[in-house]
C-alpha cells in the first residue's frame, strides 16, 4: 500500500499547468504561458501578454513554493504543509479542496479583469499579476497552510494526511467509515471537525475515494500501529493514537517487542522503549496515574545525545514530573524515581522498570495493554518481535500455548518479592501475584522541566489557589500552608517576599492576606465595612471617609435593596 500523500503535489500541478493559465486567458491578454520545476520544492512561470507593439510583454517568476512528493513545502527554514479542506461532513460526497485548489481561489479572488486597452508593460504585468507575493502571502496567512508538526517522525508523516470538515453538520457519517480514521481525531472542539485519512483512501478528482476495502485499511497512520487494538475501548484508542504523535523521539531508537506488522522502515519512527511493567499498587506513588520508574528506566528513557534527525534537538533527561504514555492511551506523570535495588523484584532477582497501578483497568477498558504485556514476555523470551496486527491478534489459546512453552505462567501472572527498603524482611513475597511484562511506553512532550514557571518570568503561568485547593488543605490541617500559599507567598507580597528570601529564613506574613485586603477595599468603596473581631469576620455599613464621592442624589444600594447610597469611594 503506498501511504504517500500524492495529492498535495498532483494539485498543485495541474493548477500550475491547467487552472492558473486558463484563469489567466480568462482576464488577462494571455499571449504565453510556460511553467516548470526548477527544484524539489520550486517552480518558475514566465507569462507573456500581448500588447499593440510588435513583441509581447514578458514576466518570469521564480523559486515559486511547491510541494514534494510527500506534501512539504521548504520555505525560509520553515517545513509547512497545506491541509486538504472537505466542503461537509458526508465525505462520501464532499468537495475535497487540495492546496491547488485553494490557490486557485486565492489568484481568483485577487485577479481583476484587465481592460482591452491597458498599455502593457513588465512593471504593470508584475504589478496586476504579483504572482510570487501572492503565492507568499497564501503561505504565511491561510490558515490551512500549517507550520509542520515535527514532534516525531509519526507526527510530521501524519500531518499532510489530515482533513478539515470546513462546515461539519454532523459528528460521524456513513460516508467517513473507510476514508478516515476512526480514532484519530482531536478531544477538544475540533472533534468531528479535523480527521487523519485513512490508510486505504486517496484523494482524486476532488473526491476522498477508497482504494482498498479492509478492516485495517480503514485506519490512519498512528491508529494502525497500536497492536491488539481490538481489545482497547475507543475513547482510550483515541487517546492512545493521538499520543503516539506527542513522543519525543530518541538518538538511538529501539523497536517495540510488540508490533502490528504496518510499521515503516525507518528507524527514526521507533519512539518509545520496552520496560518490565508490573501493574500493582505502590502507596500513594501509584495515586491517580503515578508512575513509578526505576532509575534504570528513567535512564533508558532520557536521551542525553544531540539527535540530528530532521525532527530537531531531542536532548532531555527524565524526572519526576514527565509524562509517559503507551499505544493503548494509558499515560500517567513519573511521581517517583527509585534506585533498582528499591523496585520490586521476580524470582530471579530482576528488578521491576515500571509500576503503574491497576486501579484504572476496569474503568478505561484498555485491556490491550494487558495483551501487549503477554505478548512482550514471548518477544523477550524468544528473542524476536511478535507481531499482533489490528483486528487480527493472536487468540488467548495461542497465547496460553505459547507461555507453557516457554516454561512462563500462562496467565501471565507472578508473584513479585519486595525490596528490603521496603518494610519487611529482603525477599518477603508481595500477598497476590501481579501482571509482570514488557510494555512499549514512550515520553510525551509535557515534560516537568518545560512546565515550571515562575511568577517573575511569566505572570500568566503563576500558581493560582482557588476555594478547592483551600477546602483539600483545610480538610488535611495544613493551616500554616494555607497562610503560606494565600498570604505570604501570594503575588501582592511579591516584592516583600524577593527582599525576605535575601535576606535569609523568611516568617509567616501578617494579617490581612493581600486578596482579602483587596475584597475589604472594594467593599469600603460601597459603604460595607468589613473587619474581623474574635476570629469572626463582621459587616457593618460606614460610609467611606477615604476619596470619597457624594452622590447629587441618594440611590438604592446595588447590593442591598432595603438601604441607600449617597456616598462612594
Amino acid at each position: 500500500m503506498n501511504l504517500t500523500p500524492t495529492w498535495h503535489q498532483q494539485s498543485y500541478t495541474r493548477f500550475m499547468q491547467e487552472t492558473l493559465p486558463a484563469l489567466l486567458a480568462q482576464r488577462i491578454p494571455l499571449a504565453g504561458y510556460q511553467t516548470s520545476a526548477t527544484g524539489a520544492h520550486t517552480w518558475q512561470v514566465t507569462i507573456a501578454v500581448s500588447t499593440t507593439a510588435a513583441e509581447p510583454v514578458e514576466a518570469t517568476y521564480i523559486d515559486l513554493p511547491a510541494p514534494d512528493a510527500a506534501g512539504l513545502f521548504y520555505i525560509d527554514n520553515t517545513i509547512r504543509t497545506v491541509v486538504p479542506v472537505a466542503s461537509h461532513s458526508d465525505l462520501e460526497s464532499a468537495t475535497i479542496k487540495c492546496v491547488g485548489d485553494m490557490l486557485f481561489d486565492f489568484v481568483e479572488a485577487r485577479l481583476g479583469q484587465a481592460a482591452p486597452d491597458l498599455p502593457w508593460d513588465q512593471a504593470l504585468l508584475r504589478a496586476w499579476l504579483p504572482l510570487d507575493r501572492w503565492f507568499a502571502e497564501f503561505m504565511e496567512t491561510s490558515i490551512y497552510a500549517q507550520v509542520l508538526d515535527q514532534t516525531n517522525w509519526l507526527a510530521g508523516h501524519i500531518h499532510p494526511r489530515r482533513l478539515i470538515i470546513e462546515h461539519p453538520t454532523k459528528l460521524t457519517t456513513p460516508g467517513q467509515f473507510g476514508r478516515v480514521c476512526p480514532f484519530e481525531m482531536p478531544e477538544g472542539p475540533n472533534l468531528g471537525r479535523i480527521f487523519s485519512i485513512a490508510r486505504g483512501a486517496t484523494i482524486r478528482n476532488g473526491r476522498l475515494d477508497m482504494v482498498e476495502e479492509t478492516p485495517t485499511a480503514a485506519l490512519g497512520l498512528s491508529a494502525s500501529m497500536i497492536p491488539c487494538l481490538e481489545h482497547d475501548d475507543p475513547n482510550r484508542l483515541l487517546m492512545g493514537a493521538n499520543m503516539m504523535r506527542q513522543w519525543l523521539p530518541f538518538a538511538e531508537p529501539e523497536p517495540a517487542l510488540v508490533q502490528t506488522g504496518h510499521e515503516p522502515a525507518a528507524a527514526e519512527f521507533w519512539g518509545g522503549r520496552n520496560l518490565l511493567t508490573a501493574f500493582l499498587p505502590w502507596g500513594g506513588d501509584t495515586y491517580e496515574d503515578g508512575i513509578v520508574l526505576s532509575q534504570s528506566a528513567a535512564q533508558r528513557l532520557s536521551n542525553p545525545h544531540q539527535g540530528q534527525a530532521w525532527y530537531g534537538n531531542t536532548y532531555r533527561i527524565t524526572e519526576p514530573g514527565d509524562k509517559l504514555s503507551n499505544r493503548h492511551g494509558e499515560k500517567g506523570v513519573v511521581s517517583r524515581i527509585l534506585p533498582d535495588a528499591q523496585m520490586p523484584r521476580r524470582a530471579d532477582g530482576a528488578p521491576v522498570e515500571l509500576i503503574f497501578t491497576s486501579a484504572s483497568l476496569p474503568n478505561r477498558l484498555n485491556v490491550g495493554q494487558l495483551v501487549e504485556l503477554l505478548l512482550g514476555r514471548i518477544a523477550q523470551a524468544e528473542g524476536a518481535a511478535v507481531v499482533a496486527s489490528p483486528f487480527a491478534c493472536p487468540s488467548e489459546a495461542e497465547i496460553r500455548q505459547r507461555l507453557a512453552a516457554l516454561g512462563q505462567p500462562e496467565d501471565g501472572l507472578e508473584t513479585l518479592y519486595l525490596p528490603a527498603e521496603k518494610g519487611g524482611e529482603s525477599g518477603e513475597p508481595l500477598a497476590c501475584p501481579s501482571a509482570v511484562g514488557y510494555l512499549y511506553w514512550g515520553v510525551t512532550n509535557h515534560l516537568v522541566r518545560d512546565k515550571c514557571r515562575a511568577t517573575a518570568d511569566d505572570a500568566e503561568y503563576r500558581q493560582r489557589q482557588a476555594e478547592m485547593e483551600y477546602q483539600v488543605l483545610k480538610e488535611a490541617g495544613a493551616i500554616e500552608t494555607i497562610r503560606e500559599q494565600y498570604n505570604t507567598r501570594a503575588a501582592g507580597h511579591h516584592h516583600e517576599l524577593a527582599a525576605q528570601v535575601a535576606a535569609g529564613a523568611v516568617t509567616q506574613a501578617d494579617s490581612p492576606a493581600p486578596r482579602f485586603a483587596l475584597l475589604r477595599h472594594r467593599l469600603a468603596a460601597a459603604g460595607i465595612d468589613a473587619a474581623l473581631q474574635n476570629g469572626r469576620l463582621h459587616f457593618t455599613l460606614e460610609p467611606p471617609t477615604h476619596h470619597a464621592l457624594k452622590l447629587a442624589r441618594a440611590v438604592q444600594h446595588p447590593w442591598l435593596p432595603e438601604e441607600t447610597l449617597a456616598t462612594v469611594a
